[in-house]
Parts: C-alpha cells; structure tokens; sequence
C-alpha cells in the first residue's frame, strides 16, 4: 500500500464526522518507524493530490464564488434552465473532500436542509441530487440529477443532468406512475464500466409472496439513454439450502464493486449482489453476511451495558470481492459478549472477512484477520487514544485499510483511526471535538478518484 506521508485537513476537516475542528494528529511513517504524534493543529491546507477521497452526503455547502477555472469546477443547466455550477475541495482521508455549489434555485432553499446532496459515488465519477421546493410549480419537479465526473487525460471535469425517473404501477404490467422518484443514498448506486460508461440503477425490494420468492424492480439508467429503464419482478435467487431473504426489508446503502457489480446492504442480515455483467438483463443474488454469535447480555438489565453502536460494515475489496468487517464485544474470559466487568467492560476483538463475488457459485466467507483489543491498544501511537469500543469501521480503497471511530463521552473527544488490519499496524489518528448535534451514519460515506 502506498502510506500517505502526512495528514492534511481541509475546508470541513472531519467534516464527515460532524466534528468542528482538529486537535491532535498522528503522521503516517514508513514501515519500521515509529508514528510521531503532535499536540498543535495539523496543517489546514487542502492536500494537491490525494489518490482517492473520502465523501460525506452532506458535506455540500453552497459557495457563491467558485472559480470557474479551479481544476475540480464543472457547471450545467439544471432543468428549468438554471446555472448549476459545482467543485471540490480535496482533502486526504480520513478527512472527507468538501462539494462547494452554487445556484440560484438550490441557494433559495438551504436553510431548509434541501440544496446539494451526494448519493453515490464510483471511480471518477459522483451521483449528485439538488432539491428544491417540496410541491414546486409545473413543470418543474421537486429534484434534479446530475453525474460529475472528474476531468483526466486532457479531459476537463464535467456535470450532466439526468432524466427524471418516474415509477411504475407495481402490478400493472407497462403502467407508468406519473408521481415522481426521487434516487436516495440507500437505494441507489453508480456504476463506472470503461473509460465512458456510467450506469446508474435504483432498487425496490417487493414483498416475498406465498412460495417465499423474492423479488425487486430496478431501474436503470445507461450510457445514451434519454429515459429509464424499468426491470420489473426481477428474481431474487438463493443459493439451494438457503432460506429466504427474511429481514432484509430494504437497503441501507449501495457499494459498487469492480466494473460488474453493485451490492445493496442491508442491516445485519446479508445484501442484494446484483450482476451488471449483461446489463439489459441484470441478476440478483441474496447473500448472508457472516453470522455474529449471539450476544448472552444484549438484553441487560445493566443500564451501562449499551449495545454496540455502528459496529459492522462492508466495502469492496479489489475488483471482485467484497471486506465485511466486525467490532465484537467480548469478556476477560475470552466468551463472546458484553460484560460489566472493569477489565473486560470495553474489550473487543476486531474481524474482517472476505467474499468472492459470483452468481452461479457457492459463496463461502473466509475469515481473513482478527485482532484483539490490546493489541490495537499496544501499537506505538495509540499513546492517549481513549480504551473504548470502536465504532463506525469504514473499508478504504486501500487493502486492509479500516477506518474506525474512537469516541470519549466523558471529555466529549473523539478520534478517527487508520488500521491496517492485516499487518496490524496503527496508520493514522486524528483527534477531533464532538458535534454536540452528535450526527454520524457510515451509510453516507462515499469514496472516489477525483484525480
């Protein structure tokens, strides 16, 4: 993995962790040294180069005065004829990159939580959403669409509006529903095919029906294309031996993988692996994640005995697999579990698993790296960090690199930590004051290659 030499904060440093400012960095070092840690501010100069970046939905702020010229700027017209103009602060991760917009229709309505969302993001390319009044006047519609694509190969950046997408009578065969769909950060997912492919897919899980089949509607949206695409009763199938999809009643968020796949997670259960190898007819896969031994104190009477918060997540790994990582609570025993115990009230173990994506295949999760507690506590750098559960992982772009959460509700701190998982080493650390809005969801992270 190439190591990042420095930590450098931008416009809304950590914005994607609803924090306000940095306090304390840990540098990232070649292997063999040790991390050197500081106390003062780390530099606030946007980094010129980062390889990927991280992206925050709501890190999108509206900026009357971007520079036409700057090398992330691109501009459309929004569909009733308005200048939308956008561009990005970059900034190394684990500090998310910043999306400054104008316009005049996306201005008028900031204060109200509306303006310019991301929702999806995949290589070079980012799926934005602009909303406007709730019920505006014909013809206008309550949300545009655009894909922005970063500029390379004497390519400048560029913004396209999308057709809006308006839905189909679920069970009326060719029936258009006049009302309006809007593409949502857990519905939706952008997929980069080739250097000039963009597909776009939104999907609707149905209801299982009598014989426990599962099904879903997807809509898509290819390269060329002036209108969707609509995919209805679209099987859901299951390995033999498999049960149903159960309580996977819908998605949480959407993670492209390679050229070929997009994977719809769900909460705890498994995901939607979705096959765009022929994308005029798509297949759908359930596939459980890996199973958590059950947790004896769940269900405790002791009040400090929470549940872990944020505690799995899943990214791609490569081009053709998926990373699943877990923060498992266990006892000074060694037992899996929360305990009230004062050695073992915040020990954990850390696991990741891999997948290797396919439709016709068995699947099998290969545990891939488990690393206790005290030895992430153990690591040169970890000097001050607070010994709590983690929270929040998020799989980079960069093998065996994790992000996680390391939050102190007693002095109201919190860091963010680089792992990597595989050789055990603590990369990076950043700590940063909490929000007291306290707003964090890992299910609006994004990651591209703006460069």
């Amino acid at each position: 993995m190439k190591l990042l030499t420095r930590l450098a904060h931008g416009h809304g440093s950590f914005h994607w962790l609803s924090l306000s400012r940095c306090l304390r960095s840990l540098h990232l070092v070649p292997d063999g040294q040790h991390p050197t840690i500081t106390d003062s501010p780390a530099p606030t100069a946007a980094m010129d180069n980062p390889s990927w970046v991280l992206l925050h939905s709501r890190n999108c702020r509206w900026n009357n005065s971007i520079d036409v010229s700057a090398k992330t700027a691109a501009e459309t017209r929004t569909s009733t004829g308005q200048r939308l103009r956008v561009a990005f602060d970059l900034a190394a991760p684990p500090a998310s990159s910043v999306l400054n917009y104008e316009c005049a229709e996306a201005a008028r309505e900031e204060k109200y939580g509306y303006g310019v969302n991301i929702i999806a993001a995949h290589g070079d390319s980012v799926l934005l959403r602009m909303s406007r009044d709730r019920n505006p006047p014909p013809p206008a519609v309550p949300c545009d669409h655009f894909v922005y694509r970063a500029g390379g190969a004497g390519r400048p950046p560029s913004l396209s509006l999308l057709p809006h997408l308006k839905g189909m009578e679920k069970y009326k065969e060719g029936v258009e529903d006049p009302s309006f769909r809007p593409l949502l950060n857990h519905d939706t997912g952008i997929l980069r095919r080739g250097d000039n492919e963009v597909l776009v897919a939104r999907i609707e899980l149905l209801i299982e029906d009598d014989d426990g089949r599962s099904t879903a509607h997807l809509c898509l949206l290819r390269p060329g294309m002036s209108q969707w695409e609509h995919k209805r009763l679209v099987p859901v199938v299951h390995e033999e031996g498999e049960e149903t999809m159960g309580p996977l009643c819908g998605p949480n968020m959407a993670i492209p993988v390679g050229d070929r796949f997009l994977c719809w997670v769900g909460d705890h259960d498994g995901f939607i692996l979705c096959d765009m190898a022929d994308d005029t007819s798509p297949k759908l896969r359930y596939i459980p994640l890996p199973g958590m031994p059950y947790d004896p104190n769940y269900y405790s009477d002791d009040h400090d005995l929470f549940p872990l918060r944020d505690s799995e997540n899943m990214g791609a790994a490569g081009t053709g697999a998926v990373r699943f990582v877990a923060i498992e609570p266990r006892c000074c025993c060694g037992d899996y579990g929360r305990s009230s115990c004062p050695q073992s009230r915040y020990a954990f173990t850390l696991t990741t698993w891999t997948l290797t994506l396919t439709m016709d295949e068995p699947v099998t999760w290969v545990k891939e790296s488990v690393m206790d507690c005290e030895e992430l506590w153990g690591l040169p750098g970890y000097e001050g960090i607070p010994r709590v559960h983690l929270q929040c992982p998020v799989v980079s772009l960069d093998n065996h690199v994790v992000s996680f959460r390391v939050v102190s509700n007693t002095d109201r701190k919190a860091w963010t930590i680089q792992v990597d998982t595989r050789r055990k080493l603590l990369l990076a650390a950043v700590q940063c004051a909490i929000d007291p809005r306290g707003s964090y969801d890992t299910r609006d992270l994004r990651q591209a290659i703006l460069q």
